[in-house]
């Protein structure tokens, strides 16, 4: 499988680099543009991630496939041998002490490509040693661009038998750490499926409600909640439409009400005119009496 590194590091308080040290040479500006929003979009509420999110994009014409986390976290999960380790530790902080996060990803080529095979956090982690740990202590990083190679990855079996459930645009799966990444491999693997985009692991409310990825993984009271609004609010709006035509059959015959109130206050005052003339006539009649 022909993949090409992409790596994109930041800090926890603050921008490490806003873009990508290491990305495809042959990447356009649209490219940049596509896989910056869905990288970003997987790093909301960073803060808060227990554990690492899997992503995937596919735009039809690449397939971007990696993790996001902390650093520290993603090292935890990985089989390193002591060098490597030590190596690693270098890396969890900047040089002010702040934790630092990344998308460690790869690029695949879909034009040059048939079978995808499954990536390992061993691998990506290793990749990100390979490509980051030369330049971590540079006072100015350029971007690397990285041409594609081979790799040796095996396909993917699907092991999941989760159900989905679907709410407007989205297919949301109950999140946990082992069937998430199962499900990562299951749709990296998929030939069959394009443009579309996979984020695991999102456990904010208003983060998955207004998420543009169309696969996400997330508890199930946030599915609850998720799938709740999507039944309620068609519902408002159909209920609307009957009050809609009652005003408008209303309206008639509030103008006659107002009509009807206008008569008998005419009424009224003609009859209270013609009153007071009366009672004016009888006494004109008994003073010239």
């Amino acid at each position: 499988m022909k993949v090409a590194p992409i790596i994109h590091t930041r800090t926890f308080s603050c921008d490490f680099n806003s873009e990508f040290l290491v990305r495809p040479e042959c990447f356009m500006d649209s490219d940049i543009k596509w896989a910056r929003k869905n990288v970003l979009g997987a790093t909301g509420e960073i803060d808060g991630l227990q554990g690492v999110r899997w992503l995937i994009a596919d735009n039809g014409k690449y397939r971007m496939a990696g993790v996001v986390g902390f650093l520290k976290n993603i090292c935890m999960k990985c089989q390193l041998s002591e060098t490597d380790k030590i190596k690693s530790e270098e890396l969890f902080c900047d040089d002010k002490g702040r934790l630092v996060y990344a998308f460690i990803g790869v690029v695949i080529d879909k034009r040059h490509n048939f079978d995808y095979g499954s990536i390992s956090l061993d691998y990506l982690w290793k990749n990100y040693l390979e490509e980051i740990g030369p330049i971590w202590r540079r006072t100015y990083q350029e971007v690397v661009l990285k041409d594609f190679r081979d790799i040796n990855e095996k396909s993917a079996v699907s092991k999941t038998s989760l159900e989905s459930v679907i709410a407007g645009s989205k297919n949301l799966y109950e999140a946990n750490a082992v069937s998430d990444y199962e499900l990562f491999s299951d749709f990296l693997c998929n030939t069959s499926k394009d443009n579309f985009s996979f984020c695991s692991n999102i456990m904010d409310f208003n983060m998955v409600k207004q998420s543009e990825f169309t696969i996400i993984t997330t508890s199930q009271n946030i599915i609850t909640r998720i799938t709740r609004d999507n039944i309620v609010e068609p519902s408002i709006v159909l209920n609307e439409q009957p009050s809609q035509l009652n005003n408008s059959t209303d309206e008639p015959e509030f103008y006659k009400t107002s009509e009807t109130k206008k008569k008998r206050i005419v009424a009224l005052v003609l009859g209270l005119t013609i009153l007071v003339l009366l009672i004016l006539m009888l006494l004109l009649t008994k003073k010239t009496g």
